[in-house]
């Protein structure tokens, strides 16, 4: 089943500065885990009545471990003028689109860090693990010394989902950052406008599957102008 989800404030339930470190962000110019158990419902017994026996009743146990883990996840406001369009968003499969909704969380973390201009936003750390969440903080922390912020839309299509085992997977997916501008944080003013020319890149990311139920981004690696994508 193919949809397209617009993302620009969101309880998630990831310029040519950016363009060299980790063409994440603006670009206008990746544990051993288990989910949590279910919260059983609560014995009930009934009380001793004169001349009747005793009887013990159970309330049907309720799994809320999936609300739990939705319920403890940060929001994510990419800002008034900027979003991201993803694609080919829902499969049917749960695991499958558990792992494209954690992905999502990857680019909207950091879209939302650098806008914001925080390299402490609580999604960061949410979605991204390892080699990722540190170039991740790191380009992050570039663009606020640069004060740069990011304007438009970008399109993350053609996604696709590998499946190792129950703890690792890996997302490919096209991203077209064609219509993002990189402005002036404080001025709004244009750094870098969009290139209407650019061509989407492939990215390949792997994901773990962490003790709170959340696949993590723990590392990627990016194709620019990729056949993939054209």
């Amino acid at each position: 089943m193919s949809s397209v989800r617009r993302v620009r404030r969101t309880t998630a339930t990831v310029s040519a500065v950016v363009c060299t470190a980790l063409l994440i962000g603006a670009c206008g110019g990746g544990d051993d885990s288990s989910t949590d158990d279910p919260i059983p419902g609560a014995d009930q017994s009934a009380t001793e009545n004169d001349g009747e026996d005793n009887t013990d009743t159970e309330a049907p146990e309720e799994d809320t471990a999936d609300d739990d883990t939705d319920s403890d996840r940060p929001e994510i406001d990419l800002g008034d003028d900027f979003e991201n369009i993803y694609e080919d968003d829902e499969t049917g499969d749960e695991t499958t689109d558990a792992i494209l909704r954690d992905s999502r969380g990857y680019f909207d973390a950091v879209d939302a860090a650098i806008n914001h201009q925080d390299t402490e936003h609580p999604a960061l750390s949410f979605y991204i693990t390892g080699e990722a969440l540190t170039s991740s903080v790191d380009l992050v922390g570039r663009l606020i010394d640069s004060g740069t912020a990011q304007v438009g839309s970008a399109r993350l299509f053609n996604r696709n989902v590998v499946v190792y085992d129950d703890r690792s997977a890996s997302v490919s997916f096209c991203r077209d950052f064609s219509q993002v501008t990189d402005v002036d944080n404080a001025t709004g003013e244009t750094k870098s406008p969009a290139d209407a020319s650019a061509k989407p890149s492939l990215y390949t990311t792997r994901l773990e599957l962490n003790d709170a139920g959340v696949w993590q981004t723990e590392s990627h690696r990016i194709e620019g102008e990729a056949s993939e994508c054209s």
